[in-house]
């Protein structure tokens, strides 16, 4: 009767130690992922250090420009006049001649970016009340030519301009007959003194309707009988 209690306790202790080494492979196989992440872990970690390092890696520098300087073998392009814009340069080209004519008080000049506008005063192209061409307004009238003929992309508008003070004779019934007289003169001379294409011209009479100054004194009006030509650049458009 001895003997059975043994090996009761026999098999127990048997079946106890196949428990343990069960629970401790469960154990073991539970960890295994810990120890996969810990490699995962470990290599990220190490390409960062080497992304890192390789950043900090200086590259090569950009070339900066060669500066050349005037004593440069290579020089700059000259500006073509036909492609820049050139109403500074007509300016100052009419202001040097109007100078020379002693009408620099008689004559305006206006350059913006895509036109030129010149102002002439009546006492230096008409009698009052007339639409003739005095001979004085000629050499301004013939500069005005030469710049047409060197930009063929101008269009030229002629605009007259009267005062307020009415007019009704034969020949004019009203200031719109007269302004309109006034800038077709002009527009004869240039075409026909000059040979220029009448396609490029646009001619506009205003009577009264456009004064600079109010029509209050002689001398406010004497500015206001005027022809206006405005020289477009199209091409800059």
């Amino acid at each position: 009767m001895n003997g059975i209690p043994e090996k009761k306790n026999l098999y127990r202790e048997g079946r106890y130690q196949k428990m343990v080494e069960a629970s401790a492979d469960s154990v073991d196989a539970d960890h295994n992922w810990l120890i996969t992440l810990s490699d995962l872990l470990s290599l990220l970690l190490v390409f960062f250090i080497i992304f890192f390092a390789m950043s900090r890696v200086p590259g090569k520098k950009k070339e900066s420009p060669i500066a050349i300087n005037s004593s440069s073998t290579l020089s700059a392009p000259v500006p073509n006049p036909q492609t820049k814009n050139p109403m500074k340069t007509i300016q100052k080209e009419m202001g040097a001649t109007l100078m020379g004519l002693g009408l620099d008080d008689q004559v305006t000049i206006q350059a913006g970016e895509q036109e030129l506008l010149i102002i002439i005063k009546e006492n230096v192209t008409f009698h009052t009340g007339e639409a003739a061409i005095l001979e004085g307004s000629q050499p301004i009238l013939d500069t005005v030519a030469g710049i047409i003929k060197r930009y063929p992309s101008f269009q030229v508008e002629m605009d007259g301009h009267t005062d307020d003070l009415p007019i009704n004779t034969a020949q004019y019934p009203s200031n719109w007959e007269l302004s309109v007289a006034r800038a077709t003169s002009v527009l004869k001379y240039l075409i026909s003194g000059h040979g220029l294409d009448p396609a490029r011209f646009i001619i506009t009479g205003n009577a009264e309707q456009r004064p600079l100054f109010p029509n209050m004194t002689p001398e406010q009006r004497a500015h206001n009988r005027r022809v206006e030509i405005r020289l477009r650049d199209h091409q800059a458009t």
